[in-house]
């Protein structure tokens, strides 16, 4: 008999589950409450034309993702690469970029203390070999995590290294500050910092519109709660539109939302495991893709990162071969205030591109359109021992059967590492 299972949440994380639960042969209905499929990585329109303004870069060692694109027929990916430059004190620009590695790092070595490259270098080896530990939940950084998850990851570094490398770092992946990440969780930063880049020549838009034709797909729907019997989840409550709701009955549901959002409908149920959830941390991050009437970057320079007294956390081209398009991140501690305090996507980006332009030829004058997208919840900043968060969460779902997780929180934020959970979840489903 086959089986039938409801994946609600259609963002990556959601996507891939359904992907691996249509493959083992379940009849899966992928719920989302927005219009579009992608989460943060669902595309806008931009003269008419799809961007993506979530992450759409696609690392060479993302194995899951590149077979799941395969078998969406996307075989085509351009070069992009790490490409990203900072202001130095004398105001010259360094410049750290994937296709010229060893000169990037004599670069950092004269900026920056050698003690503080010998215990970063340690960390990185940590994160390469074997490759498992460049996600949340490997066997070294849990270790690393029981021991020094007390204090957090700026603790163990000097403040110049600290704004110089792993700002740019955690700012960029988890809309975090050095002194808001732990050193148990850096291995799956530092396993996107050592990898080389890709995007789909079509966009992300081609792949997730393919990937819809082969599961059932209810769109502009929320769910509501959980139908629980005797321990088991039986049935999922959805809420349309207009209202109008229904019960969908099935063998199991998988929460593929943001830790916040599956504690919400776990909480009558679960209080125990809706409470770990709850400690996982989010932070708001505004983007805006902004294209302008002459090119911006160059493609030797084509991103600049900002320190942390600004709003903007970095500016940098939207393609290699969109160096007229400027993709600007609004995230960090300063960006969050600004956002608190009611800043809108204009002003926030008319300052923008007045601390871009002392270095770029980019004006107001000569931008010809912009979308901006607000995401709250926003990156993932996961939670300080991140091995005692999946106890929690295995020891909940033991005493809830017929309910699995997948989600950033898991195995980490890159897409690789959220088709990675989801995989792993998905088994778990088929399994019970």
């Amino acid at each position: 008999m086959t089986k039938r299972y409801v994946v609600v949440g259609g963002g990556v994380s959601g996507i891939a589950a359904a992907h691996y639960l249509r493959e083992a042969g379940a009849e899966v209905e992928l719920v989302e409450r927005e219009d579009s499929l992608g989460g943060r990585v669902a595309p806008a329109l931009l003269d008419g034309q799809p961007i993506e303004l979530g992450g759409k870069n696609i690392g060479r060692r993302y194995h899951l993702f590149r077979e799941f694109a395969r078998k969406m027929g996307e075989t085509d990916f351009e070069p992009f690469g790490i490409n990203s430059s900072r202001v130095r004190p004398n105001g010259r620009l360094m410049t750290v970029d994937s296709s010229r590695r060893w000169s990037s790092v004599r670069e950092l070595m004269r900026a920056c203390p050698p003690s503080d490259l010998l215990r970063f270098a340690t960390l990185c080896a940590r994160a390469v070999s074997p490759p498992e530990n460049g996600y949340l939940g490997s066997v070294r950084f849990d270790a690393l995590g029981e021991r020094r998850d007390d204090r957090p990851l700026s603790a163990y570094f000097s403040e110049a290294f600290s704004e110089a490398v792993l700002r740019p770092m955690v700012v960029r992946m988890n809309g975090a500050e050095p002194d808001e990440v732990f050193p148990g969780n850096v291995g799956t930063n530092l396993r996107m910092l050592l990898d080389t880049y890709e995007q789909p020549k079509r966009g992300m838009r081609a792949l997730f519109d393919r990937f819809a034709r082969t599961v059932r797909v209810t769109r502009g729907t929320r769910a509501r709660g959980l139908v629980v019997r005797d321990g088991r989840v039986e049935a999922l409550e959805l809420e349309g539109p207009g209202g109008a709701r229904e019960e969908r009955t099935c063998d199991g549901v998988l929460l593929a939302m943001p830790a916040h959002a599956s504690a919400a409908l776990l909480t009558p149920h679960e209080p125990g495991l809706a409470q770990a959830l709850g400690h996982v941390r989010y932070f708001p991050v505004l983007v805006v893709v902004a294209r302008y009437a002459r090119e911006v970057f160059s493609h030797s320079t084509r991103a600049l990162v900002f320190g942390p007294e600004h709003p903007l956390s970095n500016a940098g081209a939207y393609g290699i071969n969109a160096l007229d398009v400027v993709r600007y991140t609004f995230s960090g501690r300063t960006a969050r205030r600004a956002l608190e305090a009611g800043a809108d996507a204009e002003a926030l980006l008319r300052a923008g591109e007045e601390l871009l332009g002392r270095h770029f030829p980019v004006h107001p004058a000569e931008r010809v359109t912009y979308v901006a997208r607000r995401f709250e919840p926003g990156l993932c900043a996961y939670t300080p021992h991140h091995a005692r968060l999946r106890r929690e969460l295995d020891t909940g779902l033991g005493r809830l059967r017929g309910l699995q997780l997948a989600g950033d929180y898991l195995r980490g934020a890159s897409i690789e590492a959220c088709f990675r959970a989801a995989k792993e979840s998905a088994g778990q489903m088929l399994r019970s």
